[in-house]
């Protein structure tokens, strides 16, 4: 009787695992062979990283300008409207 075996990727380390299709045991194990990149690509990629980083920066800073002005116009709709106890629920409960 032939062994069944099934060949998985492991999820963890992305190896190769043979499993015994009847028993559910492990019968072997290849480790997966992870590609060594240059220290010219490791500083290219870290250079595009940085560009990268700072355009986000730029964006939440841009985000927080935008905000503070909003949080302003709100402020200043409300000073004017005085009459008002409590301001109109946003959220209905009901």
């Amino acid at each position: 009787m032939a062994v069944r075996t099934l060949t998985i990727e492991c999820p963890m380390c992305k190896g190769e695992i043979v499993v015994d299709a009847d028993t559910g045991g492990v019968l072997s194990h290849k480790e997966f062979k992870k590609e060594v990149k240059s220290f010219d690509d490791f500083l290219k990629e870290q250079k595009s990283r940085s560009s990268d980083l700072e355009a986000k920066f730029a964006a939440a800073k841009e985000a927080q300008k935008n905000r503070a002005e909003l949080l302003e116009k709100k402020f200043e709709a409300a000073k004017q409207n005085k009459d008002l106890k409590d301001p109109p629920p946003s959220i209905n409960w009901d």
